[in-house]
């Protein structure tokens, strides 16, 4: 096994984090099993990294041996428990040559994005950036030229790389819609520095990515750089108590706030068919699954018809519109009579409630799979027991858990409560390897969030 690769490998999935990728390597000694789930990104960085990395390692080796002979061998016993140090001071000696580079993709890409008349759209959230990025692709691409970045394209560097490469494509456009993620305060405020937004999407704020944020009111802080750097207009979804509670201590630009009273006539289609509402005196329908995605739909509603678009033409493809990759997917599998229900991208508390709410609509057997939730710093108990005591007053019909940190509270809560209808499997190859023999045809099964392989 290649150690040093495996090193690399985390080090990307910590987003080059220094602090973050020590705390793991030295809490989890068993390096070889490192990259199961997904795979290293070979970027120009990861190249250059892991060369010089290996350059270095035999560097030492060949001085080991010169100056100590086979005594070296015993060198090289030490050499692997401070290759994680080794690992960082190559970063290190990497950074100022990083950082200039990153800077000139970023400002070229910047400049070519100025010598446009696009309007860029920027969306953040705890939750929901990508779905209503989606939503809103279809619902303004009714009427205007839209260009979105793609999957969870969400940081400085990686956006700036998308408007160099689709420039053409950009110039063309009438807007440009950008989802912007965070890890830390600032991080929203580097990408409106690039693109310069003049409408924005706040989706919502709870808890997702706490150990990182530190606490709520810096998740807060964080969401609310990209409204404080919007030029025009931003659109609030007030059904959210942090966004509703927090919004007016910010500096924003003219704002829609869209609530639970923008829609009316909710309806569940049957047969997982999915949802069909009013928006004032227009009718709606979408194949997705989720109630949530309603507010979301009427957020990108508010800012179309702010911009004159005729709310009727977005009718027909929004009622037709592809189901969103990972994010309350359902698969059909009919030659095994099961419904899956992909929710691996959902990783918040709101979002596996949204996800019991779906599954409730089931008429056979009701199963979970599940890691749990990441990232929740002291909140970790305490949501994962709320999980235990939500799934058991479900009455669901078996909870598959794959074990990690957070499952020993989910089961401590289970033996509490009484609930027993649940099974521990050591990682998710296990789990996914015994779905055959659990699954029954008739039955809907929902895999709720999954975790990355930098997470134990």
């Amino acid at each position: 096994m290649n150690i040093i690769r495996k090193l690399i490998y985390v080090l990307q999935k910590e987003s080059y984090d220094a602090g973050r990728f020590l705390s793991f390597v030295y809490h989890n000694w068993r390096w070889w099993s490192w990259e199961k789930r997904q795979a290293i990104d070979w970027t120009a960085k990861a190249k250059a990294l892991y060369f010089s990395l290996w350059l270095l390692v035999i560097g030492l080796i060949i001085l080991f041996f010169y100056f100590w002979h086979w005594w070296g061998f015993l060198l090289l016993l030490l050499l692997i428990p401070i290759l994680p140090v080794l690992t960082l001071f190559v970063l290190l000696l990497f950074s100022p040559v990083d950082y200039f580079l990153k800077k000139l993709i970023i400002r070229r890409a910047e400049r070519a994005l100025l010598k446009t008349e696009v309007k860029v759209i920027g969306i953040t959230g705890s939750y929901g950036k990508t779905s209503l990025k989606e939503i809103l692709a279809i619902i303004l691409g009714s009427g205007f030229k839209i260009v979105k970045t793609p999957n969870n394209v969400n940081t400085d560097l990686g956006i700036a790389y998308f408007i160099l490469a689709h420039r053409a494509e950009i110039a063309t456009s009438d807007f440009f819609i950008v989802e912007m993620g965070a890890y830390q305060i600032g991080d929203i405020a580097q990408v409106c520095d690039l693109v310069h937004p003049q409408y924005s999407f706040l989706t919502g704020i709870n808890e997702s990515h706490l150990e990182r944020f530190g606490n709520l009111q810096n998740t807060i802080r964080a969401k609310f750089e990209l409204g404080e750097r919007t030029a025009q207009k931003v659109v609030l979804n007030l059904t959210d108590e942090n966004v509703k509670d927090n919004y007016s201590k910010f500096k924003l630009p003219d704002y829609l706030g869209v609530d639970e009273r923008a829609v009316s006539d909710i309806k569940i289609l049957s047969e997982f068919a999915g949802l069909s509402f009013q928006y004032q005196k227009y009718n709606f329908s979408t194949p997705w699954l989720a109630k949530h995605n309603i507010i979301l739909i009427a957020m990108a509603l508010a800012l179309a018809e702010d911009l004159g678009l005729d709310l009727a033409k977005a009718a027909e493809p929004l009622a037709s519109a592809p189901f969103i990759k990972n994010r309350l997917e359902p698969i059909w599998n009919a030659a095994s009579q099961l419904l899956v229900i992909d929710d691996s991208y959902n990783g918040n508390f709101s979002g596996f409630i949204s996800g019991l709410e779906v599954l409730n609509r089931a008429r056979g057997r009701r199963l979970v799979i599940t890691p749990g939730l990441v990232e929740l710093g002291d909140k970790k108990e305490e949501r994962h027991r709320e999980i235990a005591r939500l799934y058991a007053s479900r009455n669901l019909d078996l909870v598959l858990l794959i074990k990690n940190s957070a499952t020993d509270y989910i089961i401590d809560e289970f033996k509490k409560i009484g609930f027993s209808k649940y099974r521990v499997y050591p990682d998710a190859l296990s789990a996914h390897q015994d779905l055959g023999a659990v699954l029954r045809a008739g039955d809907t099964i929902i895999f709720q969030n999954d975790w990355p392989d930098n997470y134990k």
